[in-house]
């Protein structure tokens, strides 16, 4: 991932992950859930019997809901992403459910991804397009006074008055 400049504050390209979240209890019927990261969206693809069983699931970062840690049982960890999930209750495990470390990777990730792809990232980059403008007018007004040429009259403005009474 490269991290924002001081000139694109939200410009942050990610690269593409391919990561395997595949549940023990998945492997014992020959089947694998898979996760693809891309750049603007992510999706999941599960396989049940050498793919006799096939479901994917995608969608915007923006659009996951909520990405949590979740302990199943007490004692096993999973990940949940809502709208990844064909029940919002639902939980991934990965392997036999124990290694936090791989969980935790995965919400992280997505969480990251969300950041710079959701309603925030959104408001922010309005927010700088906003702040670039100003500093577009305040350009444009010193080269005006360099050049001694004087602000626009109303009669200047768009949809002027004027022009349909002259002909």
């Amino acid at each position: 991932m490269s991290m924002p400049t001081a000139a694109e504050p939200d410009a942050v390209t990610f690269q593409e992950l391919f990561l395997d979240s595949t549940c023990c209890c998945e492997a014992l019927f020959c089947g694998s859930t898979k996760l693809h990261l891309g750049p603007d969206e992510v999706e999941l693809e599960k396989t049940i019997c050498l793919g006799c069983c096939h479901e994917k699931r995608k969608g915007p970062y923006g659009e996951l809901g909520s990405v949590e840690t979740q302990k199943v049982c007490g004692i096993f960890f999973g990940w949940s992403a809502n709208s990844l999930m064909k029940n919002p209750e639902d939980v991934q495990c990965i392997g036999l459910g124990c290694d936090k470390g791989a969980v935790d990777t995965i919400v992280n990730e997505l969480k990251e991804r969300q950041k710079y792809r959701g309603d925030r990232a959104k408001v922010r980059m309005a927010e700088s397009t906003l702040n670039s403008l100003r500093d577009l007018h305040q350009k444009v007004d010193r080269i005006m006074d360099h050049l001694g040429i004087a602000p626009g009259t109303e009669d200047m403005s768009r949809g002027g008055t004027d022009m349909a009474k002259s002909e």
